[in-house]
């Protein structure tokens, strides 16, 4: 199920190749009566719908079918259902101009196709048998723009009038009409092989994500008993034993119960040094075994694992779009017809409204339009540069949910933390006992047994560190206060464990601590009895990740958390930090939030950084909220914008370095794609541009932008 009422369904539309037409198909299912979200990603070709259950489904899938045939026919459907692992397969003929899978029969067209014209050329240059120059032009002609002219004609049948074949057949048409043959037959012979390079670019794009997301394991060794079977890891229960054999992916999140071996992280988390693991560590899918024998006991299932939740997070990233591609999906909607009529006003009204001017001048100028008129360039590259920043992050350890927040990190200038977990270790340690009238054990079991029942670090610090059972059936009552600490009746002894709120709360006097840390204040019987010190060490990382972050433009980099504000003042002036606020509730932290929002503008966005547990609203409120040492942690994964699957602070910089890459490419390609389209229709309307240039304007551009485009993967 995809949600309460409703059934999610994905189709595999093998062969897809024309970003245009996946445009269309997205649009026309989306209006279907009883979809209820739909999103087509034509980078890995996959339709995702949600059904409502209360309609037909049967009929709703056949509808999309139909809707998909009858826009580009030929394509290899594969059904998937959410709750099956049955696919139905719908195989039809490749038959679509754009279908480009550099095979050999698209090549040796154009080479026979080139033969041909390069032949026609020959026998103009040298002046020999025009009309046998002609016919080779026709011939070529026919070879290479066969394809587009029955897919034009079975278009307009369809009701596709604005597309590519068309605005190319009834360019290279008008050019024959005027006795432009070379003309004619070069632009659709580059026309084609443009797009044929461009499908190549496109195949090897995909490819390259496909490879950075190459973490899938193909199978499980299932251990029963002394057997070893190999089955799917979709086969494969929690509890059940599976053995891992040195080079083999580890396919299921589980506990290893036998042997010692080292691990490759890189591709969940993208740190290249192996990690060591033994009896009773935990291992996660898509780490590599390198040197040893593993057996690991199966805590998740397959559909549960981490490596399958992170390929359903990138691979759904594309359903988040950013507003540059919203922008370009309407802008191409209005952008082609627009142009379309422009050219055939620029064929009909300047020969009748200026004297002496010929129509077959003033058509060959609007066929130039017609030629430069589609934004093919901006509807394939820019969701292509998203998908690769998005694939390249995953490589390096980063989750980004969906191309929004790519585009939102390149617009954030106030980075705001937490404290614990996130710029600290989050690992507690007891560093100083300070007992009132008692000896040190006895204020240390005191703590102990007022932090048994709660799972806090500070909590566990203090329990590891007294070290001894606590028999719970003497604890009468138990009550943890929020920020403030927690009340406990034990064999008739009334405990406090807490801070300063709730020592004056409860009317305790006590000495205020001096040191630096965590102070936790132990009352009994309302009679102070001293306290304890807790500290947490700085991560390594965490001062180099706010000066690399500063080295960016960031120009603010604030700090919230509950600790008290010796130890937060203490953390921020170590660190370099702008603005510290201490002693926060979870929803004082989101009261800070708003005051930081007040004043600024669309173009000011704010990144909040935690460990996505705790400050789930925080989190949602913000621009863009990370939460850091997320791997694994499915509440993290779930309350985060974007997941760093390592705890390392210094990948938040590296995060805003590959988002401000990919903005720079997306803006780099609508600028040069608009540009070169303007300046040809200028100079075409003019007289100065010719057809050749405006096949540049069109497929080269279209396979320049598209090659800008797989940079961002380096």
């Amino acid at each position: 199920m995809a949600g309460s009422g409703l059934i999610k369904k994905e189709l595999i539309l093998n062969g897809l190749n024309c970003a245009h037409c996946a445009q269309v198909i997205n649009e026309k299912v989306s209006k279907l009566e009883g979809i209820e979200e739909c999103n087509l990603n034509f980078i890995n070709k996959k339709l995702t719908v949600n059904i409502n259950e209360s309609k037909n489904e049967e009929e709703i899938i056949s509808t999309i079918i139909n809707i998909i045939d009858s826009t580009e026919p030929g394509l290899d459907i594969k059904i998937i259902s959410d709750s099956e692992d049955d696919k139905e397969d719908h195989d039809h003929g490749h038959d679509h101009s754009h279908n480009h899978d550099v095979s050999k029969k698209d090549l040796i067209k154009l080479i026979i196709g080139s033969i041909v014209y390069i032949f026609g050329i020959y026998q103009i240059f040298t002046g020999i048998e025009s009309k046998f120059a002609d016919l080779l032009f026709i011939v070529a002609y026919i070879v290479v723009g066969g394809e587009v002219l029955t897919k034009a004609v079975k278009n307009i049948f369809r009701g596709q009038v604005f597309d590519e074949n068309f605005l190319m057949t009834i360019a290279t048409i008008g050019a024959l009409a005027i006795g432009e043959l070379p003309e004619a037959v070069g632009v659709m012979l580059f026309y084609q092989i443009g797009e044929f390079l461009q499908g190549v670019a496109v195949g090897k794009s995909r490819k390259s994500i496909s490879e950075l997301m190459d973490i899938r394991p193909d199978y499980a060794n299932l251990k029963t008993g002394s057997e070893i079977s190999v089955v799917s890891p979709k086969e494969v229960s929690i509890g059940e034993v599976i053995v891992i054999k040195p080079g083999e992916k580890v396919p299921l999140d589980g506990i290893v119960v036998e042997g010692n071996s080292m691990l490759d992280t890189s591709a969940l988390t993208g740190e290249s040094v192996l990690k060591e693991i033994s009896v009773g560590d935990e291992v996660l899918s898509g780490f590599i075994n390198k040197n040893a024998l593993l057996s690991v006991k199966v805590t998740k299932g397959f559909g549960e694992s981490t490596v399958s939740k992170i390929l359903e997070l990138v691979e759904n990233a594309n359903n988040k779009k950013s507003k540059t591609e919203n922008f370009i999906t309407k802008f191409s909607k209005y952008y082609t017809p627009v142009v379309v009529i422009a050219a055939l006003l620029i064929a009909v009204v300047p020969p009748i409204v200026i004297p002496g001017a010929l129509f077959s001048d003033w058509l060959y100028r609007g066929l130039i339009f017609l030629v430069v008129s589609c934004p093919c360039a901006l509807v394939l590259s820019i969701p292509l540069s998203f998908f690769s920043g998005i694939g390249f992050a995953s490589k390096n350890g980063v989750l980004i949910k969906g191309s929004n927040y790519l585009e939102a990190l390149r617009d954030v200038d106030t980075v705001v933390f937490d404290k614990t977990g996130t710029l600290t270790k989050g690992v507690f340690g007891v560093t100083k006992v300070n007992p009132v009238g008692i000896s040190e054990e006895q204020l240390i079991e005191y703590a102990a047994i007022a932090e048994v029942n709660s799972n806090h670090p500070i909590a566990q610090s203090i329990i590891k560190h007294y070290n001894k059972k606590i028999d719970l059936d003497k604890i009468e009552k138990y009550e943890e206060i929020a920020a403030h600490g927690i009340k406990v009746l034990y064999n008739g002894d009334f405990i406090l464990a807490g801070n300063e709120k709730l020592m004056k709360q409860e009317n305790v006097l006590f000495d205020r601590a001096e040191e630096i840390g965590t102070v936790i204040y132990i009352s009994v019987n309302k009679t102070y009895r001293g306290h304890i010190v807790i500290s947490d060490e700085i991560k390594p990382d965490s001062k180099e990740a706010i000066k690399s972050l500063r080295s960016i433009g960031i120009k603010k980099v604030v700090m919230l958390t509950g600790d008290n504000e010796k130890v937060a003042n203490n953390v921020a002036k170590e660190l370099g930090i702008d603005k510290v606020y201490s002693n926060l509730l979870p929803n004082e932290k989101v009261d800070k939030i708003e005051e930081l929002y007040k004043g600024r503008t669309e173009k000011e966005k704010i990144a909040f950084v935690g460990d996505g547990i705790n400050d789930a609203p925080v989190l949602a409120r913000v621009d863009v909220g990370i939460a850091m040492g997320g791997l694994g942690s499915d509440a993290a994964i779930e309350a985060a914008d974007v997941v760093l699957m390592t705890d390392e602070p210094k990948m938040i910089s590296k995060t805003m370095d590959i988002a401000n890459k990919v903005n720079k490419i997306v803006w780099q390609n609508i600028s040069f794609a608009l540009g070169v389209k303007i300046i040809v229709m200028i100079l075409g309307a003019g007289g100065v541009a010719t057809m050749w240039e405006a096949i540049f304007a069109d497929v080269g551009v279209a396979l320049i932008a598209v090659l800008n485009s797989m940079r961002v993967m380096r």
